[in-house]
């Protein structure tokens, strides 16, 4: 989901967090209401989105990234193969840009090689 508020209407919640905390426990904290659909269950750590368009995936990948940083996940894969490279490009072009992203990186090639991008989630 995104939203468009003002500027003054945000509060920073991961700069007073605890190390041991994920920033759902911080916000909380600090008295902000969060839900979170299956917040009992795992997250996954991995997401395949082979075949689809760039739009679609981009769309799937946002969600997963933005899921797996809720969740406190320091590190995901996204499985995009390897074809002509469309994909991948842009799937890297745009977590490289997303704010939960610390790094991005082509996993050794028994994890994947080029069909597959490992993405350092920010604590």
């Amino acid at each position: 989901m995104k939203m468009k508020i003002a500027r003054a209407d945000i509060a920073e919640v991961l700069s007073s967090a605890r190390p041991a905390e994920t920033p759902v426990q911080a916000a909380r904290a600090r008295g902000i209401s969060i839900s979170l659909e299956r917040e009992d269950s795992n997250v996954p750590q991995e997401i395949n989105v082979i075949g689809q368009t760039v739009d679609d995936a981009s769309r799937e990948v946002e969600k997963f990234v933005d899921r797996a940083f809720l969740a406190g996940v320091p590190r995901v894969r996204v499985v995009h193969g390897s074809g002509m490279g469309i994909l991948r490009k842009a799937l890297r072009q745009l977590l490289q840009q997303h704010p939960h992203v610390a790094s991005v990186a082509e996993p050794p090639q028994n994890e994947g090689g080029g069909g597959a991008t490992v993405v350092e989630l920010r604590v």
